[in-house]
């Protein structure tokens, strides 16, 4: 089961994957209609995160449902009018739903490596913003909601330091930031939410 769902506007539910691929595997009705994707894959990690996914899918739809791809990777529900946006990290998968607008969630567990790629993702002005009593989860707010902005513009050849930028903010396990893009002609400023859990970070639009 979800570790979190809700299920007002925007949809939004995450799993601990604790579970293996047979079981969860075990949760799905229409098993056949499944298995042939499902067998493309090779490594238990990612066949546990693509069923999770799904299963969270029908968590919020209330039914079982495909995801389909674009050719740039995005996912999209081809039959449903939702937009969707899928993040798995070490042990976790997240989906968002949203109606009548581009959906983006990044999820990552919590993890001292974001530090060695900072200077790859942040300006300089964000850099000198992050908090030193709290660096790997503030490093990883950024991170998250530079991929969210991300799978929410339909831009191509974006620099997350020279396109993506976010409005310094001070620290706290919960919050909304400001970030903004450069690279569309639309330049637009995007409100987004985040939480910095025991175990991962996440932020989301809503």
């Amino acid at each position: 089961m979800p570790l979190f769902a809700t299920y007002e506007s925007p949809r939004r539910a995450i799993w601990q994957i604790t579970e293996s691929s047979e079981e969860l595997f075990a949760h799905f009705a229409d098993r056949e209609k499944q298995l042939p994707a499902l067998e493309k894959i090779k490594t238990e990690k990612r066949r546990t995160e693509w069923l999770a996914v799904r299963l969270l899918l029908k968590e919020l739809l209330g039914e079982e449902a495909v995801i389909a791809y674009h050719p740039n990777g995005a996912p999209f529900l081809p039959d449903h009018p939702l937009s969707i946006s899928i993040s798995h990290t070490n042990g976790y998968a997240a989906v968002l739903l949203q109606k009548d607008k581009p959906a983006g969630i990044d999820i990552e567990y919590r993890s001292d490596r974001i530090q060695k790629i900072r200077e790859r993702f942040l300006s300089e002005a964000e850099n000198n913003a992050i908090d030193p009593a709290h660096t790997s989860e503030h490093l990883l707010i950024y991170w998250c909601a530079k991929e969210t902005l991300f799978k929410l513009i339909p831009e191509e050849e974006i620099d997350f330091r020279e396109h993506l930028h976010i409005h310094p903010f001070p620290y706290a396990t919960t919050g909304i930031l400001s970030i903004s893009e450069s690279r569309s002609p639309h330049k637009r400023t995007y409100q987004l939410r985040y939480e910095v859990n025991e175990e991962f970070v996440v932020v989301w639009e809503e």
